[in-house]
């Protein structure tokens, strides 16, 4: 082991290992040295957007009108997020089209799905096990059991554009792993994935099949496996892409300077 051993973080994620797969140094910079991450106007709004969903898929479910909706995100606002939003947002207008394309999110739920029909069995749901062998965490966006089959539907909320077909793998992946984690932690089989693409109005559902299970536990194995051969040695090399762009620790990175 080299001098400049590291130490691993102790458990992954499904977004931990996509940032390894990524690039390695930021995984390093954000998961190991534990820099923190300005947060960007994108990920402000998910966060906004996914806790609006939350608060109204928590009503009973004939409360779960757009009105309500739209009462729950300006009350949010007033409350927290209008505080926490304008430190990184200065101009007004630009403040007034984040409100604007968060609601717009929240309004298209309604082109996806009735949300006074869906009984959901955990929102915000913390899961944690291991998944061949490697600690993982995470939380999932909602879970609700299908009356047909009485099996686990997992939804994810996405307030991002809808990538083109070759990049829905990738999506994927993070619900795999929560199959993976509620079925190991006894919550039952899990029959089917959907991400809900809100800015777009657009579900993308996925049947689990058990290759897409073994994949899942492979790519796991060899994320964990890479970093700690990583961490034994130090050495986390930068991989440069259009992602760049959007990096938190671009003004650090050697293959910027």
């Amino acid at each position: 082991m080299s001098d400049s051993a590291l130490t691993p973080p102790p458990h992954l994620s499904a977004s931990s290992i996509g940032t390894f797969r990524q690039c390695p140094l930021k995984f390093k910079f954000s998961k190991i040295d534990q820099i923190p991450e300005e947060p960007g106007e994108a990920a402000m709004l998910g966060n906004f957007v996914h806790d609006a969903l939350e608060n109204l898929y928590g009503l009973p479910p004939e409360d779960r009108t757009l009105g309500v909706a739209k009462t729950i995100a300006k009350n949010m606002w007033d409350l927290s997020w209008k505080q926490q939003v304008s430190p990184y947002i200065h101009n007004a207008e630009q403040l007034k089209m984040f409100r604007w394309q968060a609601w717009w999110c929240i309004e298209n739920l309604w082109k996806i799905e009735n949300p006074q029909k869906i009984e959901p069995d955990g929102l915000e749901f913390e899961v944690y096990g291991l998944i061949g062998g490697v600690v993982i965490k995470g939380f999932i966006d909602r879970y609700s059991t299908s009356e047909k089959t009485g099996q686990i539907i997992v939804s994810d909320y996405k307030t991002g554009k809808t990538p083109k077909p070759q990049y829905l793998d990738e999506k994927f992946f993070q619900l795999y792993i929560y199959a993976s984690l509620l079925e190991g932690m006894g919550a039952g089989g899990v029959e089917e994935l959907e991400l809900l693409y809100l800015k777009d109005g657009v579900k993308i559902a996925r049947k689990v099949e058990e290759d897409d299970k073994i994949n899942t536990i492979e790519i796991v194995q060899e994320a964990k496996s890479d970093i700690d051969s990583r961490c034994s040695s130090g050495n986390f090399e930068p991989v440069t892409s259009i992602l760049c762009n959007w990096c938190s620790y671009k003004s650090i990175c050697p293959a910027w300077n």
